[in-house]
């Protein structure tokens, strides 16, 4: 099945697990991790969000040109902002598949742990500076708030990630997708 499915959620939250899970059970499928294409981006330790705001246009290409072959794409990225949604619902209707919008979400007290224990990739050290810089656990429940507003507006499916029971959250997004 050809889908764009849209993992949603706060830093920390376990967007790139559950896309890694999910792709590594479905041969084909694309993990269009665009934090992990921002690194490839030259300068992007300099200026993480202005490497971000050149790979997503590119990620977007990447992305409707996988789905033009009939397979499904994960996209595990936080999107705060109604215009950089609707540019990723947008690709979906214009590659005529659906766009299937997850919000995942965590107690507050596990995300202030989660987002500061993350892996020793470069991009989510880079990710880590800046979210500290912004006010560390205030800005990772900030943005998850905004991100959670703006899943309500848009219907998003709302998916538990709790301590322990990833598999649980990629067995409930699993299904919504088979």
């Amino acid at each position: 099945m050809s889908v764009l499915l849209h993992l949603n959620g706060a830093p920390g939250v376990g967007k790139s697990t559950i896309a890694e899970r999910l792709v590594a059970t479905r041969p084909g499928w694309l993990n269009c991790d665009i934090d992990f294409l921002r690194a490839l981006m030259g300068g992007w330790r300099d200026d993480y969000v202005g490497a971000g705001a050149r790979i997503r246009p590119l990620a977007r290409e990447l992305m409707a040109a996988q789905l033009a072959t009939g397979r499904g794409v994960v996209l595990p990225q936080l999107i705060m902002e109604d215009r950089e949604l609707s540019q990723f619902r947008s690709l979906a209707t214009v590659c005529g598949v659906p766009y299937v919008h997850v919000y995942i979400e965590a107690p507050d007290e596990e995300l202030a742990m989660r987002w500061q224990r993350r892996s020793d990739k470069q991009w989510v050290s880079a990710s880590q500076r800046i979210l500290r810089s912004l006010g560390g656990t205030e800005a990772v429940l900030m943005a998850g708030a905004l991100a959670r507003e703006l899943a309500v507006v848009d219907r998003a499916v709302f998916v538990r990630s709790d301590r322990g029971r990833i598999d649980v959250a990629v067995d409930q997004i699993d299904n919504l997708v088979s």
